[in-house]
């Protein structure tokens, strides 16, 4: 009788032991964090084999014990999963079964280009680049907006923003639709319409004067010295449009070759605002245009001391005489 009762507590013991191994050792490489993405569709096969192969687990096995007890097999669901050393399969198990991934940070700033922003955002989250592009490319989809294929980065404001990995086209563009309506709030609009401008027209304008300046503090500055053009009918005659335009982003310096090109984007060529932005100005750029220096300045220069500021000039004499000494500086400098 004794014998009976003797292997009766060593099955007990030994099945509370593995119990205690499969389910509440930790089962997590030792790192502080690791990370899976499970991709829309996914079957348990998939999410074991992407375990494996990011070496994500230290015992596969006792995960699949648990798992399958679990039935997350059943339940899988697609997302970014953020792990820590210290979890055991349960843990583990539990939170793929629920669907708290973790959220990526997507940051939206220097995009000059829709091809650019898609391949931003199809690097970030699991939607497809592609299809993104497409629908930027879309008359209709554009059309929605309140904007066209040209002004269509208009409506995403330069920003960090959060979102789950698997979000689709749809959701993507719900958030930055309410980003956007936040942003232009009414006090915003009503300093557009002060100066006569849309918020679409703001943004395009905006996106010159952030390729124009390198020192914040003259944003309003510039912001009103093309204002100013704006106002008197004269060209913008913004260099950075003639570098969208060929989209030579490299170029260290705008020469006639830039100016000779025609295109919409020519500001020297045309008078007016080109057709959409050449870049997604930040919001401090923007802020600028809708609340600018009040000056009467029609021409700025960068300053030959080349140290970021610029010299403005009310007249066209004034801006010769600062360009002729900029251009002899970039010469000693041999940059062409």
């Amino acid at each position: 009788m004794r014998s009976i009762v003797y292997i009766f507590l060593v099955i007990v013991v030994v099945t509370l032991a593995l119990g205690y191994y499969v389910f509440m050792i930790p089962n997590v490489t030792e790192v502080k964090k690791v990370s899976v993405k499970i991709p829309t569709g996914s079957t348990y096969d998939d999410v074991l084999g992407l375990l494996k192969a990011n070496q994500i687990l230290k015992n596969a096995n006792t995960f699949d014990i648990v798992s399958r007890l679990k039935n997350y097999p059943a339940q899988v669901k697609a997302g970014y999963y953020v792990f820590n050393r210290n979890m055991n399969n349960r843990q583990i198990v539990n939170l793929l079964k629920s669907g708290m991934q973790t959220p990526v940070t997507m940051v939206i700033y220097n995009i000059r280009t829709k091809e650019e922003f898609a391949g931003l955002v199809g690097r970030t989250l699991e939607l497809d680049s592609n299809l993104l592009l497409s629908k930027l490319n879309d008359p209709d989809f554009c059309k929605a907006l309140g904007v066209d294929t040209n002004q269509i980065l208009s409506r995403f404001i330069v920003d960090n923003y959060e979102f789950y990995w698997n979000t689709s086209v749809a959701k993507f563009m719900d958030k930055m639709n309410v980003a956007y309506s936040s942003f232009w709030n009414t006090e915003r609009k009503s300093k557009a319409d002060a100066i006569h401008l849309s918020p679409t027209d703001v943004t395009t304008l905006a996106s010159i004067v952030e390729k124009e300046v390198i020192r914040d503090r003259e944003l309003p500055t510039v912001a009103g010295v093309y204002l100013n053009r704006l106002k008197t009918g004269m060209p913008l005659q913004a260099d950075p449009t003639l570098i969208f335009a060929l989209r030579d982003f490299d170029a260290r310096r705008v020469n006639q070759r830039h100016k000779e090109y025609d295109s919409p984007y020519n500001t020297y060529m045309y008078a007016g605002l080109p057709p959409g932005p050449i870049c997604m100005p930040r919001k401090k750029s923007i802020d600028a245009v809708l609340n600018p220096e009040d000056n009467e300045f029609l021409y700025f220069c960068a300053n030959p001391d080349m140290s970021g500021y610029s010299i403005f000039s009310k007249t066209y004499e004034g801006q010769t005489k600062a360009a002729i000494l900029y251009r002899k500086k970039l010469n000693e400098l041999n940059v062409h």
